[in-house]
């Protein structure tokens, strides 16, 4: 028995340490490969500033005070940059594929002990392999991090409600307001409304509300108030001494904040139902399941299992919902929802693969073959489809992608006629992740708008002593200043730019500011660049200028 014991925990730590090094390969495969984007570079150059000054209270953005968004990433980012030495393009990804993982390890330990490890095993790996964890998990943008807390926070409060052991309600309890109140430096205030509408409405349906003197509500939000306020507290008065009190941070704050979700920032209107492609998208490849695992919580048939259902329904739909009332609708921000999303869809798989307690096994069956066959389509399509559009270039991988779907969707299928379910789950994630590392390469040798704009800069980060001076006329990148390797001061006025000129500084324009300049008949071409940056399809020149 006891070796039995032992053999069990071994084989499950084993799992755990499979699924762990998927996430890590989703969420970090080539992490520098490409360049950073715009939002990206924002972080990266706020965060070396930090290094640069010591200042980590007030960010600053090539020279320009950047209090839009909570500092979480900036710091995290600096601290990474405090081992490593340095600050690159993997340096400053390697937060979010950390807070990633932990994501991942969140939902294998409370999944767990609410719904048993095959089924927390499974939801982690939906997690793990759907496209907004592959998106954001390796991206220097906040919203891996939000997501991450915002993760933590539901599951530890939903572990508080259930478990009968006082001591353990309370160390869940204290996780709750500490991941709540890290999420609000991470991407403030938007787990206000992310968290506490869904707990409010779980709470208001099935009257839960005898329990919310147990929930620490003086101490949970004294923990709370002692994370989130320091640092607004800080910034407010420093603000307030260099400026002479001019500046009014929470009249900014608010215009941030508040008119940015009712549209008062400007920008397109999207309609209400904007995200539901964008929840299709996001769950990606398991797209098929996200109906399935909105009905599914409403029947009965699930057991034990339906409240657990119930509350993952109420933090995805909730969360949805409050970003779908926003006039300032963005695609990102209902990333703090997929999570519970990723668990309905390992407990529908679960059931299909397994317990085969909602679904029968034809269903089962029918589902499996869909998806087999949307491989089959895949594998015959997008080489056809490269012939068709002359993308000889990535015709090669196309075909090696799609011999090896082939082969990885024959392997599945015998699996599974073969009465081989464990095994044929480990093939479909094991078979992922063999599809997804070549076709990742091949997306990393595209040339999008970052590669051009960081080309450019590097190139005149070559051309310019560190000792001199680099100013833009009009405009410039948060990509370029990235790469370019420090800050950028941006002139407006032509006159303004030509004194700095002439004084030696160099001048970095593109587009028609470039032509602009070349026109203007004082300023000297150092060095002409027909490709300095992309946009809207089109290549773009840059122009270097420097007295002789």
């Amino acid at each position: 028995m006891e070796l039995a014991m032992n053999n069990s925990k071994s084989i499950k730590a084993a799992i755990v340490c499979g699924v762990l090094l998927l996430s890590l390969i989703t969420a970090g495969w080539k992490l520098g490969a490409r360049p950073l984007n715009g939002h990206e570079s924002y972080v990266s150059v706020t965060a070396r500033r930090m290094l640069q000054t010591g200042d980590w209270v007030v960010p600053v953005y090539n020279g320009e005070v950047r209090i839009q968004k909570t500092p979480l990433n900036y710091w995290l980012v600096a601290l990474t940059a405090k081992i490593t030495g340095h600050i690159d393009d993997f340096t400053v990804r390697v937060p979010s594929v950390i807070l990633a993982l932990l994501s991942t390890v969140a939902i294998l330990y409370f999944i767990n002990r609410c719904l048993g490890f095959r089924a927390a095993v499974l939801s982690a790996l939906i997690w793990s392999t759907s496209i907004g964890f592959v998106r954001y998990g390796r991206s220097a943008r906040p919203e891996m991090s939000l997501t991450c807390f915002v993760t933590i926070a539901f599951l530890a409060f939903y572990s508080a409600l259930e478990t009968a052991q006082r001591k353990r309600q309370i160390a869940y309890l204290l996780i709750f307001w500490a991941s709540f109140a890290i999420a609000m430096l991470a991407k403030g205030p938007a787990p206000l409304p992310l968290i506490l509408v869904p707990l409010f409405l779980y709470f208001l349906i099935f009257r839960q509300w005898k329990s919310l003197p147990k929930l620490l509500p003086i101490t949970g939000v004294i923990i709370f108030l002692l994370i989130v306020l320091p640092w607004p507290i800080l910034v407010a008065n420093r603000l307030a001494e260099t400026a002479g009190g001019e500046i009014n941070t929470i009249g900014f704050w608010k215009r941030e904040f508040f008119n940015r979700y009712f549209g008062g920032l400007g920008g397109s209107s999207k309609p209400l139902h904007y995200y539901l492609h964008v929840m299709l998208q996001f769950i990606l490849p398991w797209s098929v399941f996200l109906p399935m695992a909105l009905a599914a919580p409403f029947y009965k048939v699930w057991g034990e299992k339906q409240k657990t259902m119930l509350f993952l329904w109420f933090w995805f739909v909730g969360g949805v919902a409050v970003m779908s009332l926003s006039s300032g609708k963005r695609m990102h921000y209902i990333m703090p929802a997929m999570p519970a999303m990723a668990i309905l869809v390992g407990i529908l798989f679960d059931d299909l693969v397994f317990a085969r307690l909602a679904y029968s096994p034809r269903f089962a069956q029918n589902v499996l073959l869909f998806h087999l066959g949307i491989l089959l389509a895949g594998a015959i399509g997008v080489p056809a489809y490269a012939v068709i559009q002359k993308q000889y270039v990535v015709f090669r991988e196309t075909i090696i992608i799609s011999l090896l779907t082939l082969i990885i969707g024959s392997v599945i299928a015998a699996l599974f006629a073969r009465n081989k379910p464990a095994l044929g789950c480990a093939a479909i994630f094991v078979g992922y992740c063999a599809l997804f590392m070549p076709a990742f390469n091949s997306l990393t040798e595209t040339k999008g708008r970052s590669y051009y704009v960081s080309k450019f800069a590097q190139s005149v980060a070559s051309r310019i002593h560190q000792s001199e001076n680099l100013v833009a006329y009009k405009d410039v990148s948060s990509v370029f200043v990235h790469y370019f390797g420090k800050d950028v001061p941006v002139m407006q006025d032509l006159s303004q730019t030509f004194e700095r000129y002439r004084t030696g500084s160099w001048i970095v324009a593109t587009g028609d500011f470039a032509g602009r300049l070349m026109n203007d008949g004082r300023f000297a071409i150092a060095w002409r660049c027909p490709d300095a940056r992309l946009d809207e399809g089109k290549i773009i020149q840059g122009a270097l200028f420097h007295r002789p």
